[in-house]
């Protein structure tokens, strides 16, 4: 498989995975208030296709964030879920923030200890990181995928500024990032143009970045020859 196919490949396969996590939330979203079943989920979501639902539905069940019971068979948040949401709600009741996120920031390395060890400090300065109020956060187990292996952070939490929103991109490496509110968001100039800046400085960074390692390359294959 050529250079350009695999990474066609792994963005797709990465897109998916993102995709199936995000009709999770969807879907624990539509179960907070009541029990469901397939045909009512399809209604609810009607953008996702039914396999996509049943394949969720699966990884939640595997995961014990939902039970299943009766004919037709409903489905209900777990205890331990509901336990969550209810913590989640008092402190939503703290949370003075306009901007509430869930942030996905996934990794893969060919070194195991590695990339638990980059991956878990990453999460521990998101925690401790004064911009953010976090709702919750937590490292998914590692896997093997594409002969690499792989794990993402998931977390919910809020910030007051879009700066905050973008560092968690920039400097946080977010593979996703979904804004759950506010419906509308006012920016004054001077916060969009804080914004620019640190976009255009981020880009002009990694085109240095990318010129460099071009320069090196070119070095290394004349020393070849």
């Amino acid at each position: 498989m050529s250079e350009e196919k695999q990474l066609d490949y792994e963005s797709l396969q990465l897109k998916e995975r993102l995709e199936i996590h995000e009709l999770q939330g969807l879907i624990g979203k539509a179960l907070a208030d009541s029990s469901k079943t397939e045909d009512d989920l399809i209604k609810i979501i009607p953008n996702a296709k039914y396999e996509q639902i049943v394949q969720a539905l699966k990884n939640m069940l595997f995961l014990k964030l939902i039970t299943k019971e009766g004919f037709p068979v409903k489905y209900s948040l777990s205890p331990e879920v509901k336990e969550k949401l209810t913590e989640k709600k008092k402190l939503s009741e703290n949370d003075k923030n306009v901007l509430k996120l869930a942030v996905i920031i996934e990794s893969k390395s060919n070194d195991k200890l590695e990339l638990r060890k980059g991956m878990e400090h990453i999460l521990e300065s998101l925690r401790n990181d004064n911009e953010y109020f976090l709702y919750d956060s937590s490292l998914a187990e590692i896997v093997v995928h594409d002969d690499l292996f792989s794990t993402y952070i998931s977390a919910t939490l809020s910030c007051n500024e879009i700066n905050s929103l973008f560092k968690i991109i920039y400097f946080y490496g977010a593979t996703s990032v979904e804004v759950l509110k506010p419906d509308k968001f006012n920016v004054t100039i001077s916060d969009l143009q804080k914004a620019i800046l640190i976009i255009t400085d981020m880009t002009h960074g990694y085109a240095q970045m990318i010129f460099k390692l071009k320069r090196e390359n070119e070095a290394l294959s004349k020393l070849k020859k």
